[in-house]
Formats: C-alpha cells, structure tokens, sequence
C-alpha cells in the first residue's frame, strides 16, 4: 500500500528542489543553493523590403552556454574552490566536468545537468558584517564548454 501511494506522488506531484547533489572532476561537492540552470538562443532581427512593404522575421543564431552559480557555506580548510579558481593562471590548471543531479525521494538522480570541460569564472568570499550572526557563504561561478540536460 505504501508503495502505491509512493508511486502515485512521484506520478502526480512536482519534483522537490532541495534534493541535489553535484560533482567537480569526479569529486562530491556539497552546495547550499546551485542557480543559473538556464540554456537560450541568441536571435537576431531581420528585415528585407519586399512589394508588401518591410518584412520582418526572426533568425535564430548561436546557443548560449549559461554561467552557474554554485553557494555554499564557508568552513574552515575548504577552499578547494578557490585553489582551482586560483590555478587558473598555472601550467597545471585542468576544466573540470560538472555534474548536478535532481535527486528523487530514493536518492536517485531521475535528471541531471552535464556542464562538460567547465572552469570557473568568478570566486565569491563571504560578505562580513560585524552586527550579523549569518553564515559566511562561499560561491564560485562557472562556465563551460556545453551543457547537456537529461532525464534518468
């Protein structure tokens, strides 16, 4: 009985957002909050005179490979994100494919987003505030060389 209605709400209801999990070159990175998700087409206007007059139609050009936002909190002895942010200008830096896994209420990826050869872009440290008790947060931005989105 359980099993159905387990199955009647991975059926029905909207996949939840706060199961993810997501790998840099093959390593588990933990993130509080993963954004930019997004893929568009540029497009460009184009119009030619014609006997009716100014015809314009739309073209559609490249595909814009999206930049991610990757946030999470600030420990001690973890800024592996920045240390490959930082090798950026060494004989030894290397892109890295990045991996973000939906994941289900099993822990199972039902659709994953693969940003293959990416590199980060922009290294965030936290913002400091003498009058605040908030969590210092981290975040890297990362671009990449395509993005390919799949469902499990």
């Amino acid at each position: 009985m359980a099993e159905d209605k387990q199955s009647v709400i991975n059926s029905e209801y909207p996949i939840t957002s706060f199961r993810y999990k997501a790998t840099i070159g093959g390593d588990e990175v933990n993130f509080s909050e993963i954004s930019g998700l997004d893929l568009e087409y540029e497009s460009t206007e184009y119009k030619e005179a014609t006997s009716e007059g100014v015809k314009t139609i739309q073209v559609v050009g490249q595909r814009n490979i999206p930049t991610v936002t990757l946030k999470r909190g600030l420990f001690e002895k973890s800024l592996e994100l920045y240390d490959w942010f930082n090798s950026m200008h060494t004989d030894d830096f290397t892109k890295k494919d990045t991996v973000i896994s939906l994941l289900n209420n099993n822990n199972e990826a039902i659709m994953t987003w693969t940003l293959a050869n990416s590199f980060p872009t922009k290294f965030e440290g936290p913002s400091l505030d003498a009058s605040s008790n908030d969590i210092s947060f981290q975040s890297i931005e990362i671009k990449a060389d395509s993005m390919v989105v799949k469902d499990q």
